[in-house]
Formats: C-alpha cells, sequence, structure tokens
C-alpha cells in the first residue's frame, strides 16, 4: 500500500492538486456536504421505518430520499477519489481510511437490499413486518453511516500503521 502511495504521489495530478492553496479545503468542504446529503437522508428513511414520521409510506419515503443517498454518494465519491489522488500517503496505509472503505462497502450493500426489499415487498415495511427487527435494522443502518463519517473523520488523527 506504501509503494502505490508513494507512486500515486508522485503523479502530475496528485502533484497539481496539492500546488493548488484552496483545492484541497474545496474538496473537503464538498465532501463534508456529500456526507451531510446522505446520512440526513438515512435519518430521515430511519425516522419513517422507525415510525416517528406516518406522513408518506416508507415507500414514497425511500422513493423521495434514496436518490439523495445515491448523489451524496456519487459527491463523495467524487470528492473523496481526487482526495486519496492529492493525499495518497495521508489515506491509504491509514487503519481509519481502510476502516472507513469496508464500513462503505457494508453500507452501500445494506442501501441495495433496502431497495431491493422495498420494490419485492413493500407491505413488509408498511408494518406488517417484524416491528423489533426493522427498528433494529434502521437503527443500526444509521450507527453505521455515522460511523463511516467518524472513521473518516478519524484519518486526520491516525497515523498510518
Amino acid at each position: 500500500m506504501l509503494e502505490l502511495a508513494q507512486w500515486l504521489s508522485d503523479t502530475p495530478i496528485s502533484l497539481a492538486i496539492r500546488q493548488r492553496d484552496w483545492l484541497i479545503p474545496l474538496l473537503q468542504t464538498i465532501h463534508i456536504l456529500g456526507i451531510a446529503m446522505v446520512v440526513s437522508s438515512v435519518f430521515l428513511i430511519d425516522l419513517r421505518i422507525l415510525q416517528i414520521t406516518r406522513s408518506q409510506s416508507t415507500a414514497a419515503t425511500a422513493h423521495r430520499y434514496v436518490p439523495w443517498i445515491w448523489t451524496g454518494l456519487g459527491i463523495l465519491a467524487t470528492s473523496g477519489l481526487t482526495l486519496i489522488i492529492a493525499e495518497p500517503q495521508r489515506a491509504l496505509p491509514n487503519p481509519a481510511f481502510q476502516i472507513k472503505m469496508l464500513l462503505l462497502s457494508i453500507a452501500i450493500a445494506t442501501t441495495c437490499a433496502f431497495q431491493t426489499s422495498l420494490r419485492r415487498n413493500a407491505s413488509f415495511w408498511e408494518g406488517s413486518g417484524p416491528a423489533r427487527m426493522m427498528n433494529v435494522l434502521a437503527m443500526g443502518v444509521f450507527v453505521l453511516w455515522c460511523s463511516i463519517a467518524l472513521a473518516g473523520r478519524l484519518i486526520a488523527y491516525l497515523q498510518p500503521a
């Protein structure tokens, strides 16, 4: 991983990004806004699953907010990849980054599974399914996304092994 990070750090695009003092803070700001899009969308869907809000069906709520999750993930992927290219030695060998990527893959798989389940059996998510399991799942997914954000923040404070 260190060799890859060193090679990437020496590429012209990495050097060009680092030479512009304003670009990395801008990318970090965009990345944080993407995090806000995803976490707030997940939170709003979870409020419906937990039946704290009931103004719309779960399917309607998901239809409204899941696109924001995917758009936010697109923003996060673009800004995150650019940040990795800019400072690969800070991110790639960092254990917090590696944990973040593992958690992110789980969260993406969970989001896909939720969408598929909702499409196949929307009534399950309207209260006909086991409520306790759905509540635990909703809270677990929210904690998962918050853990991803926390792991991303820890990248700045943990040194590569």
